[in-house]
Parts: structure tokens; sequence; C-alpha cells
């Protein structure tokens, strides 16, 4: 099953070791403050929205908003320069970020060979820089839409009862027994009581018993 939440543990696992930020790829909750921490990326999921496929069977197109924070700092110089360096720097993670997660097949499909999502339907990225504090530091938000598909499979389980059998009875109308009564009929809501014009008399003329599965 496709969740929002897979999706980013999936995103944070395939960006480390795949950009300059090498491990420092977290989840939330797991945001670093070490100042040697530089740079690190941030992956959550905050955003999703469901678009059903029809009435009566629990079908939708699901579009997950995967938000990733990259922060990068210049350790080389304060003011302009410094803050030119930075931002150097996130726009280098950002092309790698996109080098790992497009077209990656650890993304598009699971372990067994199924489709995990149908698409990436946007990327939207704003870099931003600061020269405030210590360091110059610059700042890459991208926000990926992914659309994939959940099915009935994925909700509250329907608990049916297995067919095991499927029997055939024929009692035609014509030919019929005008006077007999016949105990036990197959289906005698049916039965056109005696003296009768027409069949069905009672009769079992015809069975077939089908056993599952065949």
């Amino acid at each position: 099953m496709t969740t929002s939440a897979g999706l980013r543990g999936l995103f944070v696992d395939v960006l480390k070791g795949a950009t300059d930020a090498g491990q420092a790829v977290y989840s939330p909750f797991d945001w670093p403050t070490a100042p040697n921490s530089y740079p690190t990326i941030l992956v959550r999921a905050p955003r999703e929205r469901k678009v059903s496929l029809g009435p009566n069977v629990p079908q939708f197109d699901v579009f997950a908003s995967i938000e990733i924070i990259a922060r990068t700092k210049s350790a080389a110089m304060v003011g302009d320069a410094g803050s030119a360096l930075a931002l150097a720097a996130a726009e280098r993670l950002k092309g790698q970020i996109e080098d790992a997660l497009i077209n990656n097949p650890a993304i598009w499909m699971d372990p067994a060979g199924g489709q995990r999502i149908e698409q990436f339907s946007s990327v939207d990225s704003d870099l931003s820089t600061s020269s405030e504090g210590e360091m110059p530091m610059a700042e890459l938000a991208m926000t990926i839409e992914v659309k994939f598909y959940q099915g009935p499979e994925d909700f509250y389980p329907i608990v049916a009862v297995p067919l095991e059998s499927v029997g055939v009875n024929f009692d035609a109308e014509n030919v019929f027994d005008p006077t007999g009564t016949y105990p036990a009929p197959p289906f005698p809501d049916a039965v056109n009581p005696a003296p009768r014009t027409s069949g069905p008399d009672g009769r079992n003329e015809g069975e077939l018993q089908i056993t599952l599965p065949q």
C-alpha cells in the first residue's frame, strides 16, 4: 500500500548519500541544531488530497505533497559574497535532489515489482539566502506533488463468506404432471398447486452441483 508517510520515509532513504548533505537527511522532529551539521535536508509530508474515482467503491487518486527543506551555509566569508556561496551550494543540492528522486525505480516500484506511484505531478522550488548571524546561509524549499492510487484493499476490510458450491435445479413449465404432488421440491414457492395446467410441478427434472474452487 502506498501512503504519504511511506513516501516521505522513502524520500529520506533515497536522498541519504545522494547529495552533499550525506547522511544528514531527516524527518520531522529530527532537525539538528549543531553548527557543523550543514548542509542538511528535512523531508516531511504535510498535505494529502484524495480524489474519488466514482461512487460505491472506495477508489482514489491520491495527491501527496512531499516537502523538502535543504539548508546550506558558507564558512568562507560573510556578507554578499558568503551568501552567494551558500546560494550556489543550495542550487547544487536542488539538482542533486531532483537527480536522486525523479525517475528513480526505488520511488516508482515496490520490491515486489508493483507500481508504487503514477507520476510526479509537480515540483515547486524556492531559494532564499540570509547573511544574518555568524555564517551566511541559504535555504531551498521544494514541494513535490506525487500521485498514486488507493483502492478497496487499502481501507476497511469487508468480511465475505466464501462461495463453496453452486447448485442448479431444473423444473420445467412444460412437460408437467397435472395432478401429482411431490415432497420437498427445490423451490416450493414456484410450484403450481395441483390440479395444474402448467408447470413447474415440483419435480427435480435436472440437477447440477458444482463444488468450488474448480
